[in-house]
């Protein structure tokens, strides 16, 4: 029988992954009836007695407490109803569990939005709890090269952002390639760990290749993805990037919930960029 010796770090990761599984699980919470997209300025909740900063990609309880000081805004979801709320500062607020009243300020400004952009947030819930709790116990690959996507995914932009990590900022060759052939269908040597194909790709089935430029040339790593076509109906649901960072908050859920990864992932990355004190943004960035 061959004995295997379980390295100290991978035993302390899954001990610490599962001690915070058991508490995620084994603690009550109340379920939000509002999402977080947006923060600017001074924003505080309370909900009980407890007070913290409002972040973005939060879920708030039914009584939640809002005050905003003055100049600060929140743009905030209600799950069950698909309204779309504004809040300008100062002012105070409490989440009642169909909409928000006032305690002190001006009346928030509300807008319909599609229900299955919703429907999308509410479904995110538990993921995003588990990923803010997780987050602090994440490790990084100490391989010179990985490949951190698309991998074995599908992809809905025709003009994707592959994305790779090295432990030494050096430039790597990155090459696409359709599965029909061995010549690149793109090409570029680039030390930004990040590229985005110069032009639309047709719809179909891709390898990727990223390979540390150097005297002495490495194993290089490889990916794999395949972009959607009009029949797969995520092409119908699924609109174009919006604006707003509120709805772009909202439209990368609505990407997670589409099962298309690696899409939100490129778009939480340029989120997290524009708000870089945003916790939650940065765990899901990651």
């Amino acid at each position: 029988m061959t004995n295997y010796k379980i390295k100290p770090t991978l035993l302390w990761f899954w001990a610490s992954a599962l001690l915070v599984m058991f508490m995620l699980h084994g603690t009550a919470r109340a379920q939000g009836v509002a999402m977080a997209l947006d923060r600017t300025g001074d924003v505080d909740i309370s909900v009980g007695a407890k007070t913290a900063r409002l972040n973005v990609l939060d879920y708030l309880p039914a009584d939640t407490e809002i005050r905003l000081t003055s100049g600060a805004s929140a743009t905030l979801v209600y799950l069950a109803t698909s309204q779309e709320w504004q809040f300008v500062g100062p002012g105070r607020y409490r989440l009642q569990a169909g909409q928000p009243i006032v305690v002190q300020g001006a009346a928030p400004k509300a807008r319909g939005i599609p229900a299955p952009s919703t429907q999308a947030m509410a479904k995110l819930e538990p993921t995003q709890r588990e990923r803010m709790a997780l987050g602090a116990i994440v490790m990084r690959s100490m391989a010179p090269l990985r490949i951190v996507g698309p991998n074995n995914v599908d992809v809905f932009n025709q003009r994707p952002t592959l994305l790779w990590q090295i432990t030494e900022k050096r430039a790597a060759r990155v090459s696409i390639f359709s599965v029909t052939s061995t010549t690149p269908v793109a090409q570029t040597v680039t030390s930004a760990m990040q590229w985005t194909s110069p032009a639309d790709l047709p719809p179909g089935d891709y390898t990727w290749r990223a390979e540390i430029e150097s005297d002495t040339p490495g194993a290089g790593r490889n990916g794999r993805f395949r972009i959607i076509d009009g029949a797969d109906p995520r092409r119908a649901r699924i609109a174009s990037m919006p604006e707003g960072f509120a709805q772009r908050v909202a439209y990368a859920v609505t990407l997670e919930s589409e099962d298309l990864p690696h899409d939100a992932l490129v778009l939480w990355r340029a989120l997290a960029a524009e708000r870089p004190d945003e916790e939650s943004l940065q765990q899901w960035a990651r």
